[in-house]
């Protein structure tokens, strides 16, 4: 979608003047694109077109901004009062832009680590009712999208084709066999988790709460953006980003700041089947989805070498492969 049919679609479905609209990087979802929209107050808000995630993406964050306003971005109705507009065969949506700092870039002290786990533990704490439990997708411990993926990617990566592909391949042979094994425990747990009658209480959850996805507003507090993959699961659909290190190999979080995170959240028994289920199907997303755009012909260069970089990640040493392997020993 070109700027001037976003432009087009904004002002046939929302109350928004559009003084000026300027492409943002969309960082690792490949199936969006986004907009930094300044409308004639000076108001920012961001405008995304996806077709990942699910309309759950939306009724979640707004479902929170209701009783815990600031925490989240705020989607701003169409003329219809409808949360999105179906458009070239995507969601359009527009939110409220969050100006600030990522935690990423602003590491979180005692205090910020104490206020993300507030942050989700408000989340979790939300009803599962009305909209929430129409529109948010319900956890069924059905890796296979994931897991299907991994394999084609372990079948192609034999016969790469250029310099990033062949990077690949030598990164990807040298810790097969720990992929390999991975993808098979996950399969398992996931048919044990299936017949479990055991299972803890389901809960609206955000499932990618890293800090890439957490900002640091310059009007205080932090607030959590990008619910695409909004689901109702246990509690350890979230806590995995934290519990155990995170996902993120340059800024794994320490076990101070995991306690600082549970001092916020509360007391929570962790379940770690379902914690070693979540790093294992982050894992094979981790690595499967980057590697296939390696592997595509069709991406550009810098596709590609983003997409190795995801993958390096993921195999290194504090990567999330090693804690998943940890996770089951």
């Amino acid at each position: 979608m070109t700027r001037a049919d976003v432009i087009a679609v904004l002002d046939e479905h929302y109350d928004l003047h559009v003084r000026d609209l300027e492409p943002v990087a969309a960082g690792a979802d490949l199936a969006a694109s986004l907009w930094r929209a300044t409308d004639r107050d000076g108001r920012g808000f961001a405008v995304k077109w996806t077709g990942g995630g699910s309309p759950a993406g939306l009724v979640l964050p707004a479902a929170l901004s209701a009783v815990r306003p600031g925490s989240t971005p705020r989607p701003l109705p169409s003329r219809t009062g409808a949360l999105w507009v179906d458009t070239g065969g995507r969601r359009l949506s527009v939110l409220e832009w969050v100006a600030g700092p990522g935690a990423m870039d602003a590491a979180l002290d005692r205090d910020g680590w104490t206020a993300m786990g507030r942050l989700l533990a408000a989340l979790h704490a939300l009803p599962v009712t009305g909209e929430l439990r129409r529109s948010v997708p319900r956890e069924g411990f059905d890796p296979s999208r994931w897991v299907d993926l991994f394999d084609r990617v372990d079948a192609a990566v034999d016969r790469p084709a250029d310099g990033a592909a062949r990077r690949l391949a030598e990164a990807w042979r040298e810790r097969r066999a720990d992929l390999r094994a991975l993808r098979e425990h996950t399969a398992g747990r996931a048919e044990a988790l299936r017949a479990r009658t055991d299972l803890p209480g389901f809960v609206p959850c955000h499932a990618d709460p890293h800090l890439g996805n957490v900002i640091r507003a310059t009007e205080g507090g932090l607030v959590l953006i990008d619910f695409d993959d909004a689901v109702i699961a246990p509690r350890e659909r979230d806590l995995m980003f934290v519990i155990g290190g995170g996902v993120l190999a340059d800024m794994p979080a320490t076990p101070e700041q995991q306690a600082w995170f549970l001092d916020g959240y509360g007391p929570h028994d962790i379940d770690r089947d379902l914690l070693g289920y979540y790093r294992g199907v982050r894992v094979l997303e981790d690595v499967a989805e980057p590697a296939s755009v390696v592997l595509d012909p069709g991406s550009t260069a810098d596709d590609r070498t983003t997409g190795l970089g995801y993958v390096t990640d993921v195999l290194s040493p504090t990567g999330l492969l090693a804690q998943a392997l940890d996770g089951h020993s």
